[in-house]
């Protein structure tokens, strides 16, 4: 991606360059072929933060080693870091198999790892010896809040509790599991809004997918937390649609950036 862009003379709104600590995207790579990962650093690249592998069975159990060294090598020359999807971590930890999951995890050239409990449940002494295992091996840790079915909605302050932990375990970011948010904008909770004053929107990123309502709830979400909002859990195909959220210019957003423009006079075009 050429860092000159077309229409360099149109002022742009304003968003943090790579690298960055706000406004990430994190975007799903879902069983993409080198092929398809190549042309996904070419024409999306300079979006891309980082890239989530949610092939979980085809990570476990079906694509050879070689495969997912060489995708992980494609996206890390790009100077997008690699992580797999919470559930073979679950998956570890339900057969006692933490340490080496985590030792195989950085040998397959993952720079990151999620420690999640979306759909188990570990004691808090297990989540930080996770953790601590992941740092062992170099790995960047991302941590989950909530649960795929949840019952109610988040508890703003055990969440806060638990994520202030994570962090001082040394986790990089604490993501907000997707179906935690649907629950909190359906029912008009404030606990996301308690959760980013109390951690801070530095150290939280928010799922806006999987799903039909994803542009919905990253609607809700930019309009509530701003533009930079972090993100993750974007259709490789939607990192555009997202971008382009962020800066107004999308029919997802009703194209907002205009509305700066509304009722006043625009600058005059001078006749060639």
């Amino acid at each position: 991606m050429t860092q000159h862009a077309a229409f360099d003379f149109l002022a742009r709104p304003p968003r943090p360059a790579k690298p960055r600590k706000l406004g990430l995207s994190v975007v799903s790579d879902k069983a993409k072929s080198l092929a398809q990962a190549r042309d996904l650093i070419e024409t999306a690249g300079d979006i891309i933060d980082h890239i989530k592998l949610p092939d979980h069975v085809g990570l476990m159990w079906r694509n050879p080693p070689r495969l997912i060294r060489e995708k992980n090598a494609l996206y890390n020359k790009a100077g997008i870091d690699t992580l797999p999807g919470g559930i073979p971590f679950q998956v570890a930890a339900v057969q006692g198999k933490v340490p080496q999951f985590m030792e195989r995890i950085a040998d397959l050239g993952f720079k990151g790892v999620e420690v999640s409990e979306d759909s188990i449940a570990l004691k808090p002494e297990q989540r930080v010896a996770s953790i601590k295992w992941a740092r062992a091996n170099g790995l960047t840790v991302y941590t989950e809040l909530g649960k795929k079915f949840p019952e109610h909605p988040l508890d703003a302050d055990e969440a806060i509790e638990t994520a202030k932990r994570d962090l001082e375990a040394g986790v990089y970011l604490v993501v907000v599991e997707k179906s935690d948010v649907a629950l909190a904008i359906r029912e008009s909770s404030d606990a996301l809004h308690r959760l980013m004053r109390g951690v801070g929107p530095e150290q939280l990123i928010i799922e806006c997918g999987p799903g039909d309502d994803r542009f919905r709830i990253a609607k809700w979400l930019i309009g509530e937390f701003g533009a930079d909002v972090n993100l993750e859990n974007i259709e490789a195909d939607d990192a555009f649609i997202i971008e382009a959220m962020r800066h107004g210019l999308h029919r997802q957003v009703d194209y907002d950036y205009f509305h700066a423009w509304k009722d006043r006079p625009l600058p005059l075009i001078a006749t060639p």
